[in-house]
């Protein structure tokens, strides 16, 4: 069995416009043109194994509204979660399991090197994740074929009321709450 996992990514912390076009074209390289080109490049052996995965690390930020200063960072993980399903379905005949992971707020380097460690300390305890248990999650949901998985009960829960909220509503939370964890100049 052949297995990939695309897990590469970063943030550009800031409103759209405070960040120069380069900064952009080089995240979305990042973000979307290496992951799409790394399965590409890959894919033809995984299906030649007859038995191979695809675990795409996404963000739970694909599955709700965006947040202010967060204008690229959730629509390529969103890509993410699109094209997992698109390869979920083009390759299960070829016994490939194609699965994207949209953790939370996980405990990781991740905050340290966009320069956001601070403020996203102020979020309550219960919203973060172990590195260990969403990497858990991922796998196993790979294994059973699982398309979308959602670590967390609270992420579960959120996931399951953004799906029965209407947008505006969720857009004037997103709204009311971006600038208390995120830096948006």
């Amino acid at each position: 069995m052949r297995i990939l996992v695309n897990n590469a990514g970063y943030g550009v912390p800031g409103r759209y416009l405070r960040n120069d076009w380069g900064t952009h074209a080089a995240f979305l390289q990042v973000m979307i043109g290496a992951v799409s080109e790394l399965t590409w490049r890959l894919l033809p052996a995984i299906r030649g194994s007859g038995a191979g995965r695809i675990l795409n690390v996404a963000s739970f930020a694909a599955l709700v509204p965006s947040a202010d200063g967060q204008t690229l960072y959730a629509p390529a993980k969103a890509f993410m979660v699109k094209f997992t399903e698109s390869l979920a379905l083009e390759n299960a005949d070829a016994g490939v399991h194609a699965c994207a992971l949209c953790p939370g707020f996980t405990w990781s380097e991740f905050h340290d090197v966009t320069g956001t460690r601070a403020m996203m300390s102020k979020l309550p305890k219960w919203m973060w994740l172990d590195a260990d248990v969403v990497a858990r999650a991922g796998i196993e949901g790979a294994e059973r074929g699982d398309v979308v998985v959602v670590p967390g009960m609270v992420y579960r829960l959120l996931r399951s009321a953004t799906r029965h909220l209407p947008e505006r509503f969720l857009l004037r939370r997103m709204a009311k709450n971006s600038a208390r964890i995120r830096s948006v100049e």
